[in-house]
């Protein structure tokens, strides 16, 4: 495993953040709107290969009133994609360019949404959709996916992987301290209402303690 880059001490407990050197490429292997096709010569982008060409997959939009937005990529010390080329860095002409296309098949998004027709509120809703799709493709290129350990006196007691975003990972691990920690209360107060029946004297009652 390698070293943590974040350490944190949360309710007397240390949260460790990893980078997660073994996480999964969301386009490939998670159930996306879209379906990306890209090509460059020196980069295996993307996670389809149903159409050989750009012009056969605009072909396909076009004939089943499919959605198809251009994808655009910056390459320059890592590589960030973008669905528009109307802002630096996208607009560099030496190091930016048209990578290929994202398809969203209209019955696909259809069945997704519950709908029966492609309003211009349902686009609107793909489009955003699409929006977070690359955001997150985008966090898996540049490494941007951790995980964290939450440790009590150097012993692991929770842990997961697998989390986009260094903030959100941090988060992520809190939350899951304060979860146990609200357990732990519920969990004593019973205690207590258990002893007070009981007539359990006072020095043989131990203290709360999270986790």
């Amino acid at each position: 495993m390698a070293e943590a880059i974040q350490t944190v001490k949360y309710k007397k407990l240390t949260i460790e953040i990893f980078p997660d050197e073994h996480c999964e490429n969301p386009i490939q292997n998670w159930d996306m709107l879209g379906e990306y096709y890209c090509w460059h010569r020196r980069y295996n982008l993307g996670n389809s290969n149903r159409f050989e060409t750009p012009d056969e997959v605009i072909a396909y939009a076009r004939q089943s009133r499919s959605l198809l937005f251009s994808l655009y990529m910056y390459d320059h010390s890592g590589i960030t994609l973008s669905m528009s080329n109307s802002h630096y860095p996208f607009t560099d002409r030496w190091d930016a360019g048209q990578l290929g296309f994202i398809l969203v098949d209209r019955e696909k998004a259809l069945k997704e949404f519950g709908k029966k027709k492609l309003t211009k509120q349902l686009k609107q809703k793909i489009y955003k959709t699409i929006e977070r799709e690359v955001e997150t493709y985008n966090q898996y290129l540049a490494g941007d996916v951790y995980g964290y350990v939450v440790s009590r006196d150097n012993e692991p007691i929770d842990s997961c992987w697998g989390i986009y975003g260094q903030s959100d990972c941090l988060n992520e691990a809190k939350s899951i301290v304060d979860c146990e920690d609200k357990k732990a209360v519920s969990k004593h107060c019973q205690k207590v209402k258990q002893w007070i029946r009981n007539k359990v004297p006072l020095i043989y009652r131990s203290n709360l303690r999270f986790f």
